[in-house]
């Protein structure tokens, strides 16, 4: 391979690299395991937060949660995630499904995924405007994408539009995932920004204040055609010199 090509196919590469890194720049936000108390079942594992992968597009977001057991196995959880934008409406004193869960962090808690992993698994996604009100469901069709991988460790994947969660690029927000039960007064069993026991009955309230709770900011992406055409001036300023 003579320079001159060996150099464009550098290019292509480079090009190709930082296309595929901008078009999803992803965190992992991790958890202690082995972190639930031990009076409360941690249904084979499931319940136990392992860690979250947070990433963006220019127009969605997704929440990727891996948790430490089999959901396939154990399908009974129920998994959360709370956000705080900080844009207004936020409250401390509840969560989209009545549960004793609250964020006190960034002020107040303004949206709420909840999801569960019996009959097939579904989603739904609430807003806190006035009251807490239902803006998309996966039984509607308007709730994004929303996937569930059972093994050794499973993982719950939400995916949702920037806009649906009352927010844009350039915004930082506060958030919390958390595991539970099946009834509507249990709390959260594990909370991943708490390496800590979170609660020590099923139904004792729990809130992510400001130092359990994670902070993601939707940095903005580069346009492709931008990215593309920095990578071709510079290979064709390299082709001039070969």
């Amino acid at each position: 391979m003579n320079l001159r090509t060996a150099s464009c196919v550098a290019a292509v590469a480079a090009i190709t690299s930082v296309l595929q890194v901008n078009a999803n720049p992803g965190v992992l936000f991790n958890d202690a395991t082995g972190d639930i108390d031990v009076g409360i079942a941690t249904g084979g594992g499931t319940l136990d937060l392992v860690s979250m992968e947070v990433s963006h597009t220019a127009t969605d977001i997704q929440f990727k949660l891996t948790v430490n057991g089999n959901i396939g196995i154990v399908d009974w959880g129920k998994f959360m995630v709370g956000i705080a934008n900080n844009k207004g409406n936020g409250t401390s004193s509840s969560d989209g499904w009545s549960r004793p869960i609250t964020m006190s962090a960034n002020g107040g808690m303004t949206n709420w995924l909840g999801s569960w992993v019996d009959g097939g698994g579904g989603a739904e996604n609430y807003s806190k405007q006035a009251s807490w009100g239902l803006t998309g469901a996966t039984y509607t069709s308007n709730f994004g994408n929303f996937a569930l991988a059972a093994g050794a460790q499973s993982t719950i994947t939400y995916g949702v539009s920037i806009a649906s969660i009352g927010m844009s690029i350039g915004d930082t927000f506060s958030f919390d995932a958390y595991s539970s039960g099946g009834s509507s007064t249990d709390s959260a069993v594990d909370a991943l920004a708490n390496p800590n026991v979170s609660i020590t009955s099923w139904s004792q309230a729990y809130d992510s204040g400001t130092s359990t709770s994670f902070s993601y900011t939707l940095t903005a992406i580069p346009a492709p055609g931008a990215i593309a055409l920095i990578g071709l001036a510079g290979l064709v300023a390299r082709r001039r010199k070969a």
